[in-house]
């Protein structure tokens, strides 16, 4: 236990995270990666060092990739102890672990375990999917950076919560523009982070020079070369919103 603790805080847990976001390596790989925060998730301070180094996304994404059935066990009891925690658990929403887990119901496992596990948090992540808020659901998917096309990025979403962007600091816009920044390789959430600081400076006028001074416009500025036309043309629109105000061209 102490050897686990003294891991974590040196910093061990974001860097098993990077190593089980790497798209390089086996699934032989992924599981001890994977094994290896299940044993840290049973420290008491698991849950937050799971949500601050996003080890949650990292997990629930080696869940989706639905690799090796010990793959899956591990990665899922990990994601299991660290829910007991409500914001790790949220970040597991965000992360659309809840459809992912759905699309597994009917997957034959050769360890009943693992079923059980399934189930048990599909359970823990749908109660608190219904406990939050049209808002708070954006927030944590924004969180998680894995955002994907849906109904909180359209403009009925932001003709309604656009000012929310303004709250604690603009942290929405904040956590957008370092998954400009963060993506890379992940063209759909590069597209939708595009989309929704376009869209906050098209519905929030006032939000436009926190944008310019948040870096928003020249995130977006560097995708407007990027190899996916989608990407490419949600950056440029995102530009030209945060640039136009009432017809002319704002200053940065």
């Amino acid at each position: 236990p102490r050897a686990r603790a003294a891991f974590a805080a040196q910093g061990g847990v974001a860097l098993l995270a990077a190593r089980l976001n790497d798209a390089g390596g086996g699934a032989q790989l992924k599981y001890e990666v994977a094994f290896s925060l299940w044993c840290l998730s049973f420290e008491e301070d698991a849950p937050d060092d799971f949500v601050r180094s996003h080890a949650v996304e990292a997990l629930c994404g080696a869940v989706a990739a639905a690799p090796r059935e010990k793959v899956v066990r591990v990665a899922v009891t990990a994601l299991l102890n660290a829910a007991r925690d409500d914001a790790a658990a949220t970040r597991m929403v965000g992360a659309g672990l809840g459809t992912t887990l759905a699309s597994m119901a009917s997957r034959p496992f050769a360890d009943d375990d693992v079923k059980a596990a399934v189930g048990e948090l599909a359970t823990r992540v749908k109660s608190v999917s219904k406990e939050l808020s049209t808002l708070e659901r954006y927030a944590a998917e924004v969180a998680s950076g894995k955002l994907r096309w849906g109904p909180v990025h359209s403009e009925a979403f932001w003709v309604e919560h656009a000012k929310a962007a303004e709250k604690d600091d603009f942290a929405l816009v904040r956590r957008l523009v370092e998954v400009l920044s963060e993506a890379n390789g992940d063209v759909e959430a590069l597209a939708v982070a595009s989309y929704d600081l376009g869209e906050i400076a098209h519905r929030h006028a006032g939000a436009k020079s926190a944008l310019v001074k948040l870096g928003a416009k020249d995130a977006a500025l560097k995708l407007i070369d990027h190899e996916d036309e989608d990407v490419q043309r949600r950056a440029l629109q995102c530009v030209s919103k945060i640039l136009l105000r009432g017809g002319s061209v704002a200053v940065s």
